[in-house]
């Protein structure tokens, strides 16, 4: 696979884990805090979680230029579904379950 379609599966991951970590967030807020707070608050979330899933693709050892800007790895795509999975754990699942 050529690194312009590893940039483009990389993108695609981590702005759809920036855009569900943003959804979860903001629905969550929402029911407790006003809808431009919780707005606010989902959307610092999803930038931080863009941050660190862009570092998770970053090479080792990046030198401008010379390497590959992103590393498609089994391990990186698994920890952002890892990272999504205690999101919804956290924002969806137990609060559903604490009103039943």
């Amino acid at each position: 696979m050529g690194p312009e379609y590893e940039k483009i599966i990389v993108l695609i991951i981590v702005l759809l884990a920036s855009f569900l970590t943003w959804k979860m967030v903001k629905d969550f807020y929402i029911t407790k805090f006003h809808s431009i707070f919780a707005h606010l608050i989902a959307i610092i979330t999803a930038s931080f979680m863009l941050l660190s899933s862009m570092f998770l693709f970053m090479p080792k050892n990046y030198q401008r230029g010379v390497t590959a800007e992103v590393e498609l790895n089994f391990l990186s795509i698994a920890t952002v579904f890892i990272m999504l999975a205690i999101l919804y754990l956290f924002f969806k699942y137990i609060p559903d379950n604490k009103k039943k």
